[in-house]
Order: structure tokens, then sequence, then C-alpha cells
């Protein structure tokens, strides 16, 4: 079994859908279906991120999901992508599609010219913490990050 990562179609529109409906779910995060396919699409046509999905062959099933939005460092000078999202089926974990999506944003980003990719994961995350800090990532023990809700 191998695993190909490759830029969202419109074909794969409802397989994402699912995976991303999973990835809401597993963060505790209820969404309509509906709406999901209306953020997902709007992500897909503009040019503010970048979708991959992983598919697991011989076979061809999507299974793993990816986005990536690019921004700026003003403190660094440069742009810097931000891995937003990342979801395996539970049913292909271990299948090393995690690690390819990972591996193809980061890829993308240097090929871009991002000087960094930076990411958040749940504190109890801890199998998501170790692909990421083997994958080169380090823990960031120079800030503290904030967030505060403005709305919906």
């Amino acid at each position: 079994m191998s695993t190909e990562v490759r830029d969202v179609t419109d074909a794969d529109l409802d397989a994402v859908v699912g995976l991303f409906l999973q990835y809401l779910a597993f963060y505790e995060h209820a969404a309509d279906e509906q709406r999901v396919r209306e953020f997902l699409t709007a992500r897909f046509a503009s040019d503010d991120t970048l979708l991959l999905v992983a598919e697991v062959t011989p076979g061809g099933a999507v299974v793993g999901l990816a986005q990536a939005y690019q921004s700026w460092s003003s403190v660094s000078l440069g742009p810097v992508w931000v891995l937003n999202d990342l979801f395996v089926d539970p049913s292909a974990r271990g299948s090393g599609a995690g690690r390819a999506l990972v591996r193809e944003i980061c890829d993308r980003a240097k090929e871009a010219g991002a000087i960094r990719v930076s990411l958040a994961t749940a504190w109890d995350n801890v199998a998501a913490q170790g692909l990421y800090e083997s994958e080169g990532f380090a823990r960031d023990v120079s800030f503290l990050h904030y967030a505060k809700v403005t709305g919906g």
C-alpha cells in the first residue's frame, strides 16, 4: 500500500467534506454538512489556501486532508505558512498518509519561499505531536499564543 498526495479536485469534494466533518468532531466542534461544504468550496475556489488530499493506493480512496494558509511574519520580514488543518481517517492512521501530507505542505512552502511552517495542535493530541516533532517541528517555548472569539 502506498500514499499519493495531490491537490484537491472537484471530484474529491464529497470525500473531503466527510473527512472535514470527522476532523471537526475530533475537536468537538459541531457543524452541519452544508456549512462545511460551503466553507470548503470557497477555500477551494480561492487563492488563500492550499488544500491537499492523501489517497491510499491501490484503490484510490481519499483518506486524509491538509489545509495551509499563507501569511506573513513581520518579525522575520517574510512569508510563512500555517498548517491549519490535518486529518486522516482513523482507519488509515499508521499508513503514512499524515506524514506524507505534512511533508508535502512543507515542500510546497519551501518552494514558494516561505521561511517557516507553523501549526497548533491540542495539548492532549500526543500522536500528532509525535508526528510533528519527528518531522522537525519544534514546540514554541518563546511565545504564548492567544485567541479571542469575536463572532460566529
